[in-house]
C-alpha cells in the first residue's frame, strides 16, 4: 500500500509540475494511459487514478474516447515562479544533461546487443518517424523517449529504464510562455539527427554510439542553457541550490530482513563476530536494529541458507565463515531470490557505466586518494581496500546527478563482497584483491589511468564471479547477466582527461 500511495502522488505531483509549468499548455492533449504508464513505469490502475486526480483539481478536462486535455491556465505570477524555479535548479538541469551524456550511450549500446536486426530495424524506424512528429515541450519528445525505453527494455534489466526516466524528468524544462521553446528550436534546426545518431547502434562501435548520442545530449543542452539565459534575463536575482533529480533504486526492491542480513555479513567479515563465535541473541538483535524478532529470524535464515551461520535450538546461531556452503534451497525464497536478482542487475548496470564515469574524477585524483586513505584508517576486513577505492572515487564525482547514479547503484551491491570471497565464485577473490591493491597503489602514485583500470577489471571480475555462482546455484536468469564489451575509448579518456589538468585545464579537489 505505500508503494502504491508513493507511486501516485509522484506521477500526480510530476505532471502538475508540466502542468502549472508550462510544458503542458492549455487545450494540449496528455499522452494516452498507455504511453503514461511506459513514462513513468507504473501501472494502469495508477495511471487511472491521476487522471481522475487531476480532472478533480481542475487541472485536465476529459471527454469519452478522447485524451484528456489541459484546462489549467497559468497567470503572470505562476510563470515567474515557475521560472525562478527552474533557474534555482540551473546548475543540477546541466550536470543531468552531462550525465545523460556519459550514461546513456553504453546503456543503448549494450541495449542493442541484445536486438535481433529485425528488432533494431524497427525501433529505428519508429525513432525516426518520432523525429519529425510535430508536438510541444518535453511531450514533443514522449514518443522518441518511449522508443528509446523500449530499445533499454531489451536488456532485461529494469534499472536502466528507471534511471533513465529520472534523468528525463530532472532535465525537461517547460517553455513558459512568452518564451521559445529550446526543444522546439532543437528540433528545427536539427536534420534527422535522431535517426542518424539510433543508425550507430547497428554497428557494435561504442565510440561512435557515445560520439552520436553525446552530440544529440549537448547540443540539447546548450539550448536549454541559452532558454535559462533568457529566463535569467527577464527574472534577474534567482540564487541556486534546487534540486530536481532524485532515483531510489532500492525503493521497493529491498527488504528489511535482506538489508539486516547484508549487514551482519559484512559484520562478519571484518571480524566483529570471528568465525566461530555465537552472534547476538535475537532480542539483542531486534533491538540494535530496531527490528521485530521476525523479521531477525528472516534474516539469521538468510545467513543459515548462505552457510556463513548454523542457528541451533538452545544455543543460538553460531558463525561459520570457514566452511560456509550455500544452500540452493535458499533460492525458494522470493524475497532472497528477488534481492539476488536486484543485486546482479545494479552490478551489470554498474559495470556498463563506470569506465566513463572514472573519467569525471581524472582530475580529481589528489581527492580520491585522500579520501580513499581516510577510509581505510576506518575500515578492516577482506573489502576493506576496495570499499575505500569507491568512497573515495564516489566523494570526487562532481556531477550531483552522476554520484546520485553511481551510489544508488552501489548501495545495491553489498552481496558482491559474500558471493565471491565465500560463494562457490570465491576461487576469484585472490585475484580482486590484488586488483584492488593495484587500484590503491596506482592512488598512491596519483595514477589517475592506473586506477581506473583496476577500478574497471575489479567489478568486471566481480560481474563474471557472480554469474559463476548463480549459476552453480540454479539461480534462474543468469542468460542475461552478460558482461559488457570492454570500453577501451571510455579508458582512454581518462588519459586524455588528466592531461588535460596537468596542462592547467583542470581542477583538483584537495
Amino acid at each position: 500500500m505505500e508503494r502504491k500511495t508513493t507511486l501516485f502522488e509522484y506521477v500526480y505531483g510530476d505532471l502538475v509540475r508540466e502542468i502549472t509549468g508550462g510544458a503542458l499548455r492549455p487545450g494540449d492533449t496528455l499522452p494516452s494511459m498507455g504511453e503514461l504508464g511506459k513514462r513513468y513505469r507504473v501501472g494502469a490502475r495508477t495511471v487511472r487514478d491521476v487522471l481522475k486526480a487531476l480532472k478533480d483539481d481542475g487541472y485536465i478536462a476529459t471527454e469519452e474516447r478522447r485524451r484528456a486535455t489541459v484546462a489549467f491556465r497559468s497567470s503572470d505570477d505562476d510563470v515567474e515562479r515557475a521560472a525562478r524555479s527552474l533557474l534555482a535548479r540551473r546548475d543540477e538541469l546541466l550536470a543531468c544533461y552531462r550525465t545523460l551524456e556519459l550514461v546513456m550511450p553504453p546503456l543503448y549500446a549494450f541495449a542493442a546487443r541484445h536486438c535481433r536486426a529485425d528488432e533494431l530495424a524497427a525501433l529505428g524506424r519508429a525513432l525516426e518517424r518520432a523525429d519529425v512528429e510535430n508536438r510541444s515541450g518535453d511531450w514533443r519528445l514522449s514518443r522518441s523517449s518511449l522508443v528509446l525505453h523500449e530499445l533499454l527494455d531489451k536488456a532485461g534489466n529494469p534499472l536502466f529504464s528507471e534511471c533513465y526516466a529520472g534523468l528525463e524528468r530532472a532535465s525537461a524544462v517547460p517553455a513558459l510562455p512568452g518564451f521559445a521553446d529550446p526543444y522546439v528550436r532543437a528540433t528545427e534546426e536539427s536534420d534527422n539527427l535522431l535517426g542518424w545518431m539510433f543508425a550507430s547502434l547497428s554497428g557494435d562501435d561504442p565510440a561512435e554510439v557515445q560520439r552520436r548520442f553525446g552530440l544529440l545530449y549537448r547540443g540539447t543542452a546548450e539550448y536549454v542553457e541559452r532558454y535559462l539565459d533568457e529566463l535569467d534575463a527577464a527574472y534577474p536575482g534567482t540564487e541556486g541550490g534546487g534540486r530536481g533529480f532524485s532515483w531510489n533504486a532500492r525503493t521497493g526492491r529491498s527488504y528489511v530482513h535482506a538489508q539486516m542480513a547484508r549487514d551482519l555479513v559484512e559484520r562478519i567479515a571484518v571480524g566483529e563476530f570471528p568465525d566461530g563465535s555465537l552472534l547476538p541473541s535475537i532480542a539483542s538483535l531486534a533491538q540494535s536494529y530496531g527490528a521485530s524478532a521476525s523479521t531477525v529470524q528472516k534474516a539469521l535464515g538468510v545467513l543459515n541458507a548462505m552457510g556463513v551461520a548454523s542457528t541451533s535450538n538452545g544455543r543460538g546461531t553460531q558463525v561459520r565463515t570457514s566452511d560456509a556452503r550455500f544452500d540452493p534451497r535458499a533460492l525458494a525464497d522470493g524475497s532472497f531470490r528477488r534481492d539476488l536478482q536486484v543485486f546482479a542487475d545494479a552490478l551489470q548496470m554498474f559495470c556498463i557505466v563506470l569506465p566513463a564515469a572514472l573519467g569525471t574524477v581524472a582530475d580529481r585524483i589528489d581527492g580520491v586518494a585522500g579520501d580513499a586513505e581516510r577510509a581505510l584508517g576506518r575500515e578492516a576486513g577482506p573489502w576493506a581496500v576496495p570499499k575505500a577505492l569507491m568512497e573515495g572515487f564516489l566523494g570526487n564525482v562532481p556531477l550531483d546527478p552522476l554520484r546520485d547514479v553511481l551510489g544508488e547503484l552501489n548501495s545495491l551491491l553489498l552481496w558482491g563482497y559474500f558471493l565471491v570471497f565465500f560463494g562457490p565464485s570465491g576461487a576469484s577473490a585472490p585475484v580482486l584483491e590484488a586488483l584492488g591493491e593495484q587500484g590503491l597503489e596506482a592512488l598512491r602514485s596519483r595514477d589517475a589511468v592506473g586506477f581506473a583500470r583496476a577500478m574497471d577489471g575489479y567489478y568486471r571480475l566481480m560481474l563474471a564471479a557472480v554469474r559463476t555462482f548463480l549459476e552453480a546455484v540454479g539461480m534462474p536468469g543468469t542468460e542475461r547477466l552478460a558482461e559488457p564489451a570492454p570500453d577501451a575509448t571510455a579508458l582512454a579518456r581518462v588519459s586524455a582527461q588528466r592531461s588535460n589538468s596537468s596542462n592547467g585545464k583542470g581542477s583538483a579537489k584537495t
